[in-house]
């Protein structure tokens, strides 16, 4: 089992009707204890080490949680180009789950385009950051944002013919629910096939339940709740369950408002608002980030006696993402991770709900089913399903 742990997805029902739904977590929440007493240099290689989903988000807190407790100082050019590797990390993820994932009950088979684009993102991570690792506490430099403009293109390029057999540019259709009803009847992308396979076996509703979307948080309100190992384990805000997910950020978005007229909060729509964060990434990618200027990067980490405490968020792929730490005469006093997984996948949560509406034909069909619903909701996190009876 990897160090993320697993999520165990135990169902029970009876004549096509799911009767109940149990979901079990053994991912290691309490690991953070381990950091306490220990220095920064060894937390920061120990972050690297432990978290492999959303390294660049886990890491990238990091650093700001150092920086907004005054232990080292992070210029605005150079979180600027952090976060530009936190977009690239969502699209790799998104992408990845797409290519892997949207060939259930159509093709199986994984598109080979997927590779050209890992290594793209690859070489515009280590163009940008040469001869070091970006988000080491080492010595570094970070390249202009003139010296990647190639491999943006090259980028551009490689999720169009990957995600939507297409140019972005010559054929965007994510600006309406026409424009995307045009790609969708006409595109052979795997991307299409799977969507047009949900509309034509009427999963497109899937899953159609009440969306509670994670709310901003008073800081005061969040840091004080982060210190309750049982609010990581299972958060509950204000007697509500929230989920964080590529849909919560996009539900506002003109077409996804449009599908959940038709589709509601299911699985059709939520596919898209997947598809979608990609394209509005790379745009976000493609304008934000010309300002980067090249800088040579050196961290001095200041030594002071005391308390220093800080928190931070961010959007990772899987969701909103939440680091607290406290440094206490130079080292590790306490710190706490709130991760999506634990909204997403709460006892009671968004893909609870999800799956109590479901009806099906036999025990495949329902595997299958639940399956949809998981990879919708997190397609990274690693999980296991048990029918206990049909």
């Amino acid at each position: 089992m990897p160090i993320e742990g697993e999520i165990k997805i135990n169902v029970a029902g009876k004549s096509g009707q799911v009767e109940s739904v149990s979901i079990t977590s053994s991912r290691p929440l309490h690991i953070t204890q381990f950091f306490k007493g220990k220095s920064i240099d060894t937390v920061a290689d120990l972050i690297n080490t432990l978290y492999h989903l959303c390294n660049t988000a886990h890491r990238f807190s990091f650093l700001r949680l150092l920086d907004s407790s005054g232990v080292i100082k992070l210029s605005k050019n150079e979180i600027s180009a952090y976060q530009l590797l936190l977009d690239m990390e969502t699209i790799r993820e998104h992408s990845f789950s797409i290519a892997t994932k949207w060939g259930q009950g159509s093709d199986r088979s994984v598109d080979t385009n997927i590779v050209n684009l890992l290594t793209i993102l690859k070489e515009i991570s280590t163009t940008l950051f040469s001869g070091a690792d970006p988000l080491s506490l080492v010595d570094k430099e970070l390249q202009a944002f003139n010296s990647i403009d190639e491999l943006i293109i090259k980028l551009e390029n490689q999720l169009g013919l990957l995600l939507i057999d297409a140019h972005p540019e010559s054929m965007y259709p994510f600006l309406d629910y026409d424009s995307f009803n045009h790609w969708l009847q006409n595109s052979n992308s795997q991307s299409a096939v799977f969507l047009n396979y949900l509309k034509e076996h009427q999963f497109d509703d899937l899953g159609n339940v009440e969306a509670f979307h994670l709310p901003d948080f008073d800081p005061q309100g969040i840091s004080v709740l982060l210190q309750n190992a049982d609010f990581i384990k299972q958060p509950m805000y204000q007697n509500t369950i929230f989920e964080t997910t590529p849909y919560s950020r996009q539900s506002e978005h003109q077409l996804i408002k449009q599908l959940f007229s038709i589709y509601g909060n299911g699985l059709f729509t939520r596919a898209v608002a997947q598809l979608l964060e990609v394209f509005e990434l790379l745009n976000n990618i493609k304008h934000n980030y010309t300002d980067i200027k090249f800088e040579k990067i050196s961290y001095e980490i200041q030594r002071f006696g005391g308390e220093s405490n800080a928190l931070v968020q961010l959007e990772a792929a899987r969701g909103r993402l939440f680091h607290q730490i406290s440094v206490q005469d130079d080292k590790i006093d306490s710190y706490q991770i709130l991760a999506p997984t634990e909204w997403n996948f709460h006892p009671q949560g968004v893909l609870n709900r999800m799956i109590e509406t479901l009806t099906y034909k036999n025990e495949e069909d329902l595997i299958d089913k639940i399956k949809l619903l998981v990879n919708t909701v997190d397609p990274c996190v690693g999980y296991s399903i048990e029918i206990d009876r049909i």
